[in-house]
């Protein structure tokens, strides 16, 4: 059987054809502003990437949503990055839409997923996962098993108050929000700042890798992993985000012995999040 996997991100959408945990297509656009042209994109892709598959072989699509969503993952509760999505049943209306079995989940839920399966989770059983995007999105697995919380709202590491009085979140210190406030512009062309030499690019990112730091530090001593992996645009960084995590471990981290959390950066490039939302069809 044939899975598709989409994940609806704050910037962009990617879609996977997935065969036996096998990415065999793949597809990349800038998500929409609305609903309607969300489907409408949603119908697209699914057209570019079966074209040629015999409709019984194709399993069903899952989808991974940067949002908070219902404990019965059925609807999305709050999407600070795609507003529209707020309150959506979304299960229901991409099954009407897709005419398909669809089965929803947190995007970052379905990156860790596809780092449990085939990923750089394999072999550990505690595990954190961050992934650094317009925001950003936190999972965690203990024992094997993934963490949802009593609510389905497990691991929203953005979302921890840096500064009560104006209401600063560690995604506002620590993701693109960053560097769009202290660059204007976004990961991407931060790096083509940075290979250049650009001195406030550079010094920029520096901050931003302490900042990102201390959020590790936080996570080590709270939840005590066997390790933590990092995905996402920023990626590219990683020699740069590395100093100021290490940085951060040493100083603020209780446990000498878990100061030797190991610190990974995902090899599963920019569509884990959309092979996770496709292995979770699978897995069903």
């Amino acid at each position: 059987m044939y899975y598709l996997g989409f994940d609806i991100g704050g910037s962009s959408t990617k879609a996977v054809l997935v065969k036996e945990k096998q990415i065999l297509k793949s597809l990349v656009e800038d998500t929409p502003d609305n609903l309607d042209g969300l489907f409408k994109l949603a119908r697209k892709m699914r057209d570019e990437l079966v074209e040629g598959i015999i409709p019984d072989e194709i399993g069903g699509a899952g989808f991974a949503v940067a949002g908070v969503l219902d404990l019965g993952r059925e609807k999305v509760l709050n999407s600070p990055n795609i507003s529209y999505l707020n309150n959506q049943p979304l299960k229901k209306l991409a099954e009407e839409k897709l005419n398909w079995p669809i089965k929803l989940e947190h995007d970052t839920h379905c990156f860790l997923l596809a780092e449990k399966e085939i990923g750089s989770a394999q072999g550990f059983k505690n595990v954190f996962y961050l992934t650094l995007g317009t925001g950003i999105g936190g999972a965690f697995m203990v024992e094997g098993t993934v963490v949802f919380g009593a609510h389905g709202a497990a691991g929203e590491l953005g979302h921890i108050i840096i500064d009560n009085s104006s209401g600063l979140e560690y995604e506002d210190m620590a993701a693109d929000k960053f560097l769009k406030k202290s660059l204007g512009v976004g990961s991407m062309k931060a790096r083509t700042l940075v290979e250049s030499g650009n001195q406030k690019a550079i010094e920029v990112l520096k901050q931003m890798s302490n900042n990102l730091g201390i959020g590790v530090a936080n996570i080590i001593n709270i939840l005590d992993p066997e390790a933590i992996i990092i995905s996402g645009g920023i990626s590219w960084a990683q020699d740069f985000l590395l100093v100021g995590i290490n940085q951060a471990v040493e100083k603020f981290v209780n446990s000498p012995e878990a100061k030797k959390t190991k610190i990974l950066f995902s090899e599963l490039d920019r569509f884990g999040g959309a092979l996770g939302a496709a292995l979770m069809v699978e897995n069903d």
